[in-house]
């Protein structure tokens, strides 16, 4: 099984630059594998070389590829250069017999972060991850899909890979007590951080063995921070999670603000607030409707929670 990684990242980018960008990755990473080369994992190829090594070792298909990326983006026919792109691990498997799997993290940017025309004047195309429908079907380059905003991630899936075609699995954030404890002294020494046993403990306990949460303390820019002292790990503690320049709050800060942009309906924001206001415990629907005394069905209430 041959692994191909690919991060969406979230910068606006053009149709067939992203198909370009794409199967650069893609040919990379599978050139990597033949030669034992790992630096092709960090530095990708140009289409001008993947062409190359593909005349050099008989590889046909990066022959055609390449020259078809070409011809469809100098035509503007950009939707095929990103067919050529986005079904290349899935071909190659078929064609080579190799077996790979596609690894795409951060998957819902696909719907908000191509645009169809060079100077990002337009919509993006939110229908994009439809290009994966039967691709994600594959057994012999399989799909992994991974993303930062659940919701945004399951609603796409659910749109365009429709039938159950992905599983879902939710992976917990928190780490055991003991693995906690565990990565308070890892990242002491990664951060070259003086920390005692009982003080260790401390933090594990006071981050609930969340590995982020941990990272941040150790990492915070309060200048008082003292992680051998009780005081200074509540200290330093209190002020990762009180102060709005702390990098756990800039980081949360990134995550809302980029939710409440999406999410635009007027009884979705009241929700998002009030739910986040009182999230020591469950609201149900009928509860949510009394308390904000909202003027719809349970159903469609349902749909604005998610």
């Amino acid at each position: 099984m041959i692994p191909f990684y690919f991060d969406m990242a979230e910068n606006s980018v053009w149709y067939p630059d992203l198909a370009f960008l794409y199967y650069r990755t893609f040919a990379s990473q599978y050139i990597s594998f033949l030669e034992r080369d790992e630096t092709l994992v960090r530095e990708p190829l140009s289409l001008e070389d993947i062409r190359r090594y593909g005349v050099s070792a008989s590889i046909k298909s990066f022959v055609g590829d390449v020259d078809s990326l070409f011809k469809n983006k100098e035509a503007g026919l950009h939707g095929s250069a990103w067919v050529t792109a986005c079904g290349a691990p899935h071909r190659f498997a078929d064609v080579y017999d190799r077996r790979f799997l596609v690894i795409i993290d951060e998957f819902q940017n696909f719907a908000g972060y191509v645009y169809p025309d060079q100077n990002f004047e337009t919509r993006p195309i939110k229908s994009l991850p439809g290009s994966f429908h039967s691709l994600s079907e594959s057994k012999i380059a399989p799909m992994l899909v991974t993303g930062s905003y659940v919701s945004w991630l399951i609603e796409i899936s659910g749109k365009y890979l429709q039938a159950g075609r992905l599983s879902e699995w939710h992976i917990n954030p928190y780490l055991s007590p003991e693995g906690g404890l565990e990565a308070v002294y890892g990242y002491a020494q990664v951060y070259d951080e003086p920390v005692t046993n009982e003080t260790a403990l401390l933090i594990s306990r006071l981050c609930m063995s969340d590995p982020f949460f941990i990272s941040c303390v150790m990492q915070s820019n309060y200048g008082g921070r003292d992680l051998t002292t009780e005081k200074g790990v509540i200290d330093t503690f209190n002020h990762e999670i009180t102060h709005r320049r702390s990098r756990m709050s800039k980081t949360w800060s990134e995550y809302i603000q980029l939710t409440l942009k999406k999410v635009n309906d007027q009884h979705a924001k009241r929700m998002l607030l009030h739910l986040s206001r009182h999230s020591d415990r469950y609201w149900t629907h009928e509860e949510l409707k009394r308390e904000l005394q909202i003027d719809l069905d349970l159903s469609e209430i349902q749909e604005c929670k998610n």
